[in-house]
């Protein structure tokens, strides 16, 4: 069993083979099952982390500010906390485990197109409310303008607009800076690097991509660009499944 968690094979018969040659003794592929199911030994989808995540000090600096900022929200109904990301969706089914028969078996069809859609989004995680720019166009520091000015339109009642925002170039532009100068109610509180666990809006864009294009397929891309606008614009009717999904009980890594 140590072998198995040091190597992850992908299949049974990887481990058949590597028992007989190490043991010299030959197992049936409905034997090494009962095997593995015996020690506890299931089939897992391995779970990605940052290459590089930030130091603890940092990850927890970051919640304990959003934290306080939280509180001052409290009693400032003229400040907003959302969390922004961008985010691309390729006219492609992504297959990924599901429940079904093994004698009826799905096969989807792929996509020989390249179309895409691109989206800047910012989420507000207490009241679950999404404001998104959806484009097919390349994301640069003009659509991050774009962007930014619709996140103000939204919030005109707002006199603080906090982003919490990772540091990809684009929000980082010449244009970008000096748009932000005259635009004194939008705060920018960077992440920490490779710390995309802090980023509460990732969680959503897990779920648009398990409702969207995870063992899902469209023969047309204007059926899969219909689809994306309709979820995105009506995220008010998975509000309590998103409620469950999307807390600030942030992941440390």
């Amino acid at each position: 069993m140590k072998w198995i968690k040091e190597n992850a094979p992908g299949n049974r018969e990887i481990i058949k083979d590597f028992i007989s040659k190490s043991f010299g003794i030959v197992y049936t592929v409905s034997a090494i099952s009962k095997l593995l199911k015996k020690n506890g030994i299931k089939r897992l989808k391995p779970k990605l982390t940052p290459g590089k995540p930030p130091s603890l000090a940092k990850q927890y600096g970051f919640i304990l500010h959003y934290l306080r900022l939280k509180k001052l929200q409290r009693n400032d109904k003229s400040m907003v906390q959302l969390f922004v990301d961008g985010m691309h969706l390729v006219h492609q089914v992504i297959p990924t485990f599901y429940w079904g028969s093994c004698k009826d078996r799905i096969v989807f069809n792929t996509n020989s197109s390249r179309n895409r859609l691109n989206m800047l989004g910012a989420y507000d995680v207490e009241a679950h409310t999404l404001v998104h720019l959806t484009f097919e166009a390349n994301c640069d520091a003009e659509k991050v303008i774009e962007f930014l000015e619709l996140v103000c339109k939204v919030y005109h009642d707002k006199d603080s607009i906090v982003l919490h925002m990772d540091n990809a170039p684009y929000f980082h532009a010449k244009i970008v800076r000096e748009w932000l100068k005259k635009h004194p109610q939008i705060v920018i509180n960077a992440l920490p690097a490779y710390a995309p666990n802090l980023n509460l809006i990732e969680r959503l864009w897990r779920f648009v991509k398990g409702e969207l294009v995870r063992n899902r397929y469209y023969e047309k891309y204007k059926t899969f660009r219909a689809k994306v606008f309709r979820l995105l614009n009506s995220l008010q009717d998975h509000t309590n499944k998103l409620k469950t999904l999307i807390t600030d009980n942030f992941e440390i890594v």
